[in-house]
């Protein structure tokens, strides 16, 4: 299989992410070094848009890494003149958004046309399925903490359920109401971690409900591994 890299675009905050798209542009290690202070220090979002008959029903995966300092003065200036902290209301149908929080980040402020709000972060995932239509807004949870870094993939979903009432289900990794089970992996990769992404739904024993069955991981590699 090809591996390919994706391209990352300067955000939240874009002066941060603008040196690290010069730097990766550089031969040599400065791809790694950007990488590096990418992961410590965010500044990029990567749109990874999937061909249908690669990975279907997968459509995108989309990795967030941002930072929303305090003292940072030209938040403000960003916000009001290019672009707000988060993404105001507009409309899915026809499939559904996973978005999943990874463990010790901030995360998103939602609300949608169904009447839910929810905040969430730190480890939770959010399973929005559209179906016949929906309008929401995904802010981005700045008074949670300043680092926020998420995964959100689009799932399409088959003819036959494109049409069903949207909802929204959210996991949280608390032990009285969801399990994320942490494993190794020995082999010629070293793994840093690995969960298993396996919850239940918030407020309740019950599983979350999908209309098909999915199995989840979120894998980190160490560095140079093959």
């Amino acid at each position: 299989a090809a591996v390919v890299r994706h391209t990352r675009l300067p955000v939240w905050p874009a002066w941060q992410g603008l040196p690290l798209v010069v730097l990766s542009q550089l031969p040599g290690p400065f791809r790694g070094w950007a990488d590096r202070l990418e992961d410590a220090f965010g500044g990029r979002v990567c749109p990874m848009q999937f061909s249908p008959g690669d990975a279907d029903p997968f459509v995108l995966l989309v990795h967030h890494r941002h930072s929303f300092r305090p003292l940072d003065f030209l938040r403000p200036l960003f916000s009001a003149v290019i672009m707000p902290e988060g993404f105001p209301a507009h409309p899915h149908r026809g499939f559904e958004t996973v978005t999943y929080v990874l463990p010790g980040r901030a995360g998103l402020t939602h609300r949608d046309s169904e009447g839910c709000k929810m905040r969430y972060g730190d480890g939770a995932v959010q399973w929005m399925t559209a179906g016949r239509g929906m309008l929401h807004e995904e802010m981005w949870d700045v008074e949670a903490g300043s680092d926020a870094e998420l995964y959100q993939l689009w799932v399409n979903l088959p003819p036959r359920d494109k049409m069903v009432p949207p909802r929204v289900q959210l996991l949280i990794p608390e032990a009285s109401s969801a399990t994320a089970a942490e494993v190794q992996r020995e082999g010629s990769t070293p793994v840093r971690r690995a969960h298993v992404l396996d919850a239940k739904l918030h407020g309740g024993g019950v599983r979350i409900r999908t209309l098909a069955d999915h199995t989840m991981q979120d894998f980190g590699a160490a560095e140079g591994a093959e």
